[in-house]
């Protein structure tokens, strides 16, 4: 070995004669010398990489890191470029030293209503977080808005939020465009569906936290905190030895001040309803446009079949213009699949919907859509068609909108049903009894009995703007008729607007339908 290079024996001279003693001592110098040589050249630590040239670094636990908690003011927008935009506001970045207090790992901590929790870290590097409303399972993730040290958001993709995924292929209906011509009312009744305090909804949650991007050191949530609520906030950091080290806190949210405002629906539960019917629900208010992200965030639709077997539908959340409160609307992009049951769910209480207002009362709502019955009526053959399922049930000889109150083009959506119905217009001056009236659409159109224009009916076009039949086919029809089917009219001179509807949503092209969800 190299450390024998280093001992020097000492041999007697000729003349000498060795003592026994002189020989141990010389030993025993010798063996002293090399176990000293030998230590010095052999690694003091077990640790098997560890070299005596100093190669490899010692391997050293990093301190364990601390966790911050705060609360932040939505300040990513002002209030007038959301009112502009119709965007929520951006969540709010963190300053580049960490907020919040220090908060020890599987402690409780109080937060305030009406603001977004952030989390950062010191020592480390976040993997992953999740955040819970353990009252409300069902609620879509948030993916809130990652940071690295200097403040600067991070990007990675979001989770999925405010509207169903991955679309069964069912019937597309006809999207007809728009126009600014105004409508020609057969009728100017405004009687819509009875409304009942009952629900609305989107996406079910995940139980998988969000994956942080790399270097990201502090989380923001994208959506308000709700007042009187209790939030579950877990999270993993990386510190630089490698180890993963858990954090879990509990956020209790306090009470909220403000006036309540109330939210509804036009469903009730156990309806059956056609498959154009959209979930409704009106607002005893104006919701503020940078609070509507916090409102669509919670709403959740489950779609099944009769067995209760999942159903995989695409849709989407619409705020329609506000009609004087504000209205949301789920349509899903085609028809919804016929036979199947929808739960909604819209836990909205004490969440934030304007300053100093907060919402009323959770909503619930379970309703079956039942068979596909479709109506395509035509301007130009007269005729109207209703086929259901599939196979063609009804033909009838009809007369639409004459030229001076044309029809519109598009689909409607059977609104209500009345057995007997006066039809009242000041623009044409009548007031007219009608049996059988089926409306379509609240500018005044209807499908019902018409006998004075049965010799029209099949060759030409006379009413004012209604599709009129024979009392006996009004009978037939009305008796086969759901809210919620479509009615496809074809063919006229003018086509459906958006506007002086409860019903416009079909009137939507999809992609312009999805931009009015507060969370695209």
């Amino acid at each position: 070995m190299a450390f024998l290079a280093w001992i020097r024996f000492s041999t007697p001279s000729p003349n000498e004669v060795p003592s026994l003693s002189r020989t141990k001592i010389s030993g025993a110098v010798a063996a002293v010398t090399a176990l000293t040589l030998l230590a010095a050249c052999t690694p003091s630590s077990s640790d098997s990489s560890a070299t005596r040239d100093g190669d490899s670094a010692d391997v050293t636990t990093s301190p364990a890191p601390v966790f911050r908690v705060g609360a932040v003011d939505d300040t990513g927008k002002s209030e007038k470029d959301a009112e502009a935009t119709g965007s929520p506001s951006a969540s709010a970045a963190p300053t580049a030293a960490p907020s919040g207090e220090t908060v020890d790992s599987g402690s409780s901590i109080d937060v305030e209503a009406g603001k977004r929790i952030s989390l950062s870290v010191e020592g480390a590097a976040l993997k992953d977080v999740k955040i819970t409303d353990a009252d409300h399972p069902r609620i879509t993730t948030d993916p809130g808005t990652f940071f690295d040290a200097k403040g600067t958001a991070l990007t990675t993709e979001d989770a999925k939020a405010g509207g169903l995924t991955s679309p069964d292929e069912t019937a597309s209906p006809d999207k007809s465009a728009t126009s600014d011509a105004s409508p020609s009312p057969d009728a100017t009744d405004s009687a819509a569906p009875t409304e009942s305090p009952t629900a609305s909804a989107t996406d079910p949650a995940t139980d998988a936290p969000v994956t942080a991007p790399d270097e990201a050191t502090s989380w923001t949530s994208r959506f308000d905190l709700v007042a009187s609520s209790t939030y579950d906030l877990t999270a993993t950091a990386t510190t630089p030895d490698g180890k993963d080290h858990e954090f879990t806190t509990s956020a209790k949210v306090d009470d909220a001040g403000g006036d309540p405002m109330a939210v509804r629906t036009v469903l009730a539960d156990d309806q059956t309803v056609g498959v154009a019917a959209p979930i409704i629900l009106t607002f005893g208010s104006k919701v503020a446009k940078k609070y509507r992200d916090d409102v669509e965030h919670r709403l959740t639709v489950d779609v099944t079949d009769m067995d209760g077997k999942k159903r995989e539908v695409e849709g989407s959340w619409a705020w329609l213009p506000d009609d004087p409160e504000s209205r949301l609307h789920f349509r899903p992009k085609d028809y919804w699949p016929a036979n199947s049951k929808v739960s909604v769910d819209a836990p909205l209480k004490n969440v934030p919907m304007a300053e100093d207002r907060t919402g009323k009362n959770d909503l619930s709502i379970d309703f079956e859509v039942g068979r596909e019955q479709i109506v395509e009526a035509s301007a130009k053959t007269h005729r109207m068609v209703v086929t259901r399922d599939g196979k063609k049930v009804m033909d009838f000889p009809t007369s639409l909108g004459s030229a001076k109150a044309p029809s519109y083009n598009g689909v409607h959506v059977v609104m209500s049903k009345h057995s007997d119905y006066t039809m009242t217009s000041a623009r044409w001056g009548y007031t007219t009894p009608v049996k059988w009236a089926v409306r379509i659409h609240n500018n005044g159109e209807f499908v019902h009995a018409a006998p004075w224009s049965v010799g029209q009916q099949g060759s030409a076009n006379v009413s004012h703007g209604c599709i009129n039949l024979s009392t006996a086919r009004a009978k037939e029809y009305y008796d086969s008729a759901l809210y919620g089917d479509p009615v496809i009219v074809k063919d006229s001179s003018v086509n459906l607007s958006t506007d002086d509807s409860d019903i416009s949503d079909w009137v939507y092209d999809w992609d312009d339908w999805k931009k009015m969800s507060a969370l695209s």
